[in-house]
């Protein structure tokens, strides 16, 4: 009975998904979409290699300045004219490169599903996973994959983020000693508990206010795409019957104006959080440092490089909470791309072979 219920439980949707578009990774195209994926996580690996390099020139600004070293200044901005430069060359290879992986993407499935779309007889339109196949086609599969990339490149970077900047805030953090309840604690690496105190009470705020966005996000998405099949029948529909369009239109218009609002409702509680959010992480770290420079366990330096590699390791620590948006616009479209692959795999019946032309 539990085996029976495990096959009856449908997949978690990022496997499903995988197992529809992942193809594009092991079959014909398999070198181009690995080569692609190689290059797009060195790139990513570099922007961190110099953002480590900018924490750590970062550091020593401020240990120039705590010293009134003003002789050093210059050394300081040639390096810092470096690091803008390497930034800007990564930013735009890491841009090409992963534009490239998206499109290419998108073609590959568009190919699959269009070709099937158009070799088999047209699934009916009752069917829920066939109504606007063509939307399905050019807007959803160019959601689905561009979403999925941009998702995957940011997972990947908020590990490596949680890597290399936890163990950089671990050193950078010291041992200060604490007085609390009548006796002296020391605190190895007190910045990196901080830091994760910090993750796990904002995460739960913000998911909690931003989990609604999930479900409004797909409801509004359903009603546009509603919207659009009505336009494209009327544009399809001879002139007489086009006279009373606007009383189908008027009806789905609205359906979309509440589902936008429903939307917009769940978006601004969350980037209400988000704008004070972002005000309070830029201010936190510095507080949270200024025990270990108070005592001598850091200088101005290390605690602006501290205060730094805080934020970065938030930010890795936070991202299923600020990647919530993005889930639920790839999810969406991702379920419709799925459901329109089920409906044309359920059409068994191929589209009747033409007819031979009668010779004269």
């Amino acid at each position: 009975m539990a085996e029976t219920e495990d096959l009856a439980r449908p997949r978690p949707l990022p496997l499903r998904f995988a197992g529809l578009a992942g193809g594009f990774w092991s079959g014909p195209t398999r070198w181009q979409a690995v080569a692609l994926t190689g290059i797009l996580f060195s790139l990513t690996a570099a922007e961190i290699a110099l953002s480590v390099r900018f924490n750590t020139w970062l550091g020593g600004l401020f240990d120039v300045l705590d010293r009134r070293a003003a002789a050093e200044l210059p050394a300081q901005c040639a390096v810092l004219a470096a690091l803008v430069l390497g930034f800007g060359v990564q930013s735009g290879l890491h841009l090409t490169c992963r534009r490239a992986l998206q499109l290419r993407w998108r073609r590959w499935l568009t190919d699959r599903l269009a070709g099937a779309w158009l070799r088999r007889a047209a699934p009916a339109e009752s069917d829920p996973g066939a109504a606007n196949v063509d939307g399905r086609i050019a807007e959803d599969i160019r959601i689905a994959t561009e979403e999925a990339v941009e998702l995957c490149g940011s997972l990947w970077q908020a590990t490596l983020l949680l890597v290399v900047f936890g163990g950089l805030l671990w050193e950078i953090s010291g041992s200060p000693t604490f007085h609390l309840f009548g006796r002296d604690v020391t605190v190895t690496g007190y910045l990196v508990w901080l830091a994760l105190l910090y993750a796990l009470v904002s995460g739960i705020a913000a998911f909690a206010l931003g989990r609604p966005l999930v479900p409004a996000t797909d409801r509004r998405q359903a009603a546009e795409a509603e919207s659009r099949v009505a336009l494209v029948h009327l544009r399809d529909s001879p002139p007489m019957a086009r006279r009373g369009g606007m009383a189908r239109l008027r009806p789905l218009f609205a359906m979309v104006g509440r589902t936008w609002d429903g939307q917009t409702r769940s978006m601004a509680r969350l980037a209400g959080y988000n704008a004070g959010h972002g005000r309070v992480t830029t201010t936190f770290p510095i507080l949270a440092g200024l025990p270990g420079y108070f005592q001598g366990v850091m200088s101005l330096g290390g605690l602006m490089q501290g205060a730094q590699a805080f934020q970065q390791l938030a930010a890795a620590l936070t991202w299923p909470v600020t990647s919530m948006e993005r889930v639920a616009t790839w999810g969406a479209s991702a379920e419709r791309v799925l459901a329109l692959q089920a409906a044309l795999a359920g059409q068994e019946r191929p589209l009747p072979a033409a007819l031979p032309v009668p010779a004269e």
